[in-house]
C-alpha cells in the first residue's frame, strides 16, 4: 500500500499539493489515476469496476456514452487513448460525493485518426461500497 501511495504521489505531484488533502480526496485521486490507466491500457475489467452502471460520459464533441458504449469504444480502439495529462485538478468532497474539476491534455486516435486536445473536465464520483464515476463532461479549452 505504501508503494502504491508513493507511485500515486509521484505521478500526480505536478498536479496537486498533497499536504492539505483529506483521506477521501486521496481515495478519489487514486480512482482518477486508475481511470486514466484503464483508458490507456484498454482494460475493460478496470473500467467496469470504476464506472457506475448508469454513468453518463460526455465528450467535447457532444457525444454522451453509456458505460457499455464507452467500454466497447475503448476496447475496440475506436477511442484509442495514448496519453492523458491532467493539470489544475481540484477535488471537492460532499459526504460520499466527489466533484473533480481539472484541465487535461489528451493524445489519442479517434476513429483511426490522430486527435490531440486540451480540455476542461468535470467528473462526479459517488461512494457507496466503493468510489465509482457517475458523470463526466468535457469542453474544449
Amino acid at each position: 500500500m505504501k508503494k502504491l501511495l508513493f507511485i500515486l504521489l509521484v505521478a500526480l505531484s505536478p498536479v496537486l499539493s498533497f499536504a492539505q488533502h483529506s483521506p477521501k480526496q486521496m481515495e478519489v485521486m487514486m480512482k482518477m489515476l486508475a481511470l486514466k490507466n484503464a483508458l490507456i491500457a484498454k482494460d475493460s475489467m478496470a473500467l467496469d469496476d470504476l464506472l457506475a452502471n448508469d454513468v453518463t460520459y460526455g465528450h467535447t464533441n457532444g457525444l454522451i456514452q453509456t458505460k457499455a458504449q464507452l467500454i466497447r469504444s475503448v476496447v475496440s480502439k475506436e477511442q484509442d487513448y495514448k496519453n492523458i495529462v491532467p493539470s489544475d485538478m481540484n477535488i471537492r468532497i460532499y459526504d460520499n460525493t466527489a466533484v473533480v474539476t481539472m484541465k487535461s491534455a489528451v493524445t489519442m486516435n479517434y476513429q483511426g485518426k490522430p486527435l490531440d486536445m486540451n480540455m476542461y473536465i468535470t467528473l462526479v464520483w459517488i461512494k457507496k461500497d466503493k468510489w465509482q464515476l457517475v458523470a463526466r463532461q468535457s469542453v474544449k479549452q
